[in-house]
């Protein structure tokens, strides 16, 4: 059957004495080769024949343009499912696929699993964001803004991807509306100070070079974790960051990562001391592989345990707690001694584009919006030079 011959008709239901909606019934012709005929039909809520009439060729217009999607039962839980699998076999990090399911599984399904994805709207999903904002589903807590978003992002990816293989038109989490969380400018950091004493509390300790490599070279937790000594070059004293350890789907083995970004991927000019550091790690980590022998996982990892084995990084994380607990220093969170690290580096007053570079940015813009409360001491400071070189005058 030709598109411009498409047929199609309109059925009160109960009964024509009753009407409570209208069976919408689109007749696209005859499958090729097997000659099974071809129908699709809808449900249009309404007791209007006129509007059933009006949805009859809403439809024929969609099939005519080439926009029409054949109805389907398949529900958002399933297809969150097939998303998942799809994911898996793609080029998604094992910590990426983990954060999906736990969001799919926590958020998405309960409160969207059972609804038809073709009949999922956009109205649904801002309710629902609304409500978590007042109570989430699977807690007695508020969900904060900055969680919510992420929930979206990625119900978005899989529906974007929904789209894509034409299981429905359009993405209905675009252009929702979340509330903003109260901003604030305090950002967890350690002064000057406290990174002194912590240095001096873990020196000559297995944390002393963790430490000093967080600080000298800006370092993520995964950076920090996936370096190896054959990024190090003792000659030129500069560290080259290549990898991520990240942790697996399992969370029981690590698993190395390309850097996500070229900007990621840099190298790094380190501290004589670090340096030094670094070169009394090597020596350890031969010693240790002579004391282990076949016991010894030559992973070839700066940073790992006296065995050669990777350290997972939420047991680094830990140990990070433990070390802060043990000396009685302010417990901040270990992605914070990259805070501070910056916030240092950009308050002696290093450019921001070498800051930027160092920290493995993609646009320096990202460095100046999480540190901004730095920029605003630097503005006391401009006020007080303004104050001494020209102000002071007219007191004279």
């Amino acid at each position: 059957m030709k598109k411009s011959s498409i047929t199609g008709s309109v059925r009160p239901r109960p009964s024509k004495d009753n009407i409570k909606y209208f069976d919408i019934i689109l007749e696209l012709g005859k499958e090729p080769g097997t000659g099974k005929r071809l129908r699709a039909g809808f449900r249009c809520e309404t007791t209007d024949r006129q509007k059933a009439e009006e949805f009859l060729l809403m439809k024929k217009a969609e099939y005519l343009k080439g926009e029409f999607l054949m109805p389907s039962d398949m529900t958002v839980a399933y297809y969150l499912d097939e998303y998942l699998e799809f994911c898996e076999s793609s080029d998604y990090s094992p910590a990426t696929i983990r954060d999906y399911r736990n969001v799919i599984e926590r958020y998405l399904k309960p409160v969207f699993g059972k609804t038809k994805l073709q009949e999922l709207h956009k109205l649904q999903i801002q309710q629902a964001y609304n409500k978590w904002r007042i109570k989430s589903n699977a807690s007695d807590n508020p969900l904060k803004a900055t969680t919510i978003h992420h929930i979206n992002r990625v119900f978005k990816a899989a529906l974007n991807e929904a789209v894509e293989r034409q299981y429905i038109r359009q993405n209905p989490t675009h252009k929702l509306k979340i509330p903003k969380d109260q901003k604030t400018n305090k950002l967890d950091v350690y002064t000057i100070e406290e990174i002194r004493e912590l240095q001096k509390s873990v020196k000559n300790t297995d944390m002393e070079l963790p430490v000093a490599l967080l600080f000298d070279c800006v370092m993520r937790r995964g950076e920090l974790l996936g370096l190896k000594f054959s990024d190090i070059n003792f000659d030129t004293s500069t560290v080259t960051v290549r990898h991520s350890l990240v942790e697996s789907e399992d969370s029981k083995i690590p698993v190395l990562k390309d850097c996500k970004t070229d900007e990621s991927y840099r190298e790094i000019v380190v501290s004589e001391y670090t340096l030094k550091l670094l070169k009394k790690q090597k020596v350890k980590y031969k010693e240790n592989k002579l004391r282990y022998g076949k016991a010894f996982h030559n992973t070839n990892f700066v940073i790992c345990q006296e065995n050669g084995k990777a350290f997972l990084p939420k047991s680094f994380t830990r140990k990070w707690a433990r070390t802060l607990e043990i000396h009685g220093l302010r417990h901040i969170k270990l992605h914070g001694t990259r805070h501070s690290a910056i916030s240092l580096l950009l308050s002696e007053g290093i450019p921001l584009h070498i800051v930027q570079q160092r920290a493995g940015h993609k646009d320096p813009q990202i460095t100046l919006a999480v540190y901004s409360h730095v920029a605003k001491d630097k503005q006391n400071i401009v006020a007080e030079k303004l104050d001494n070189l020209i102000f002071s005058a007219v007191n004279e």
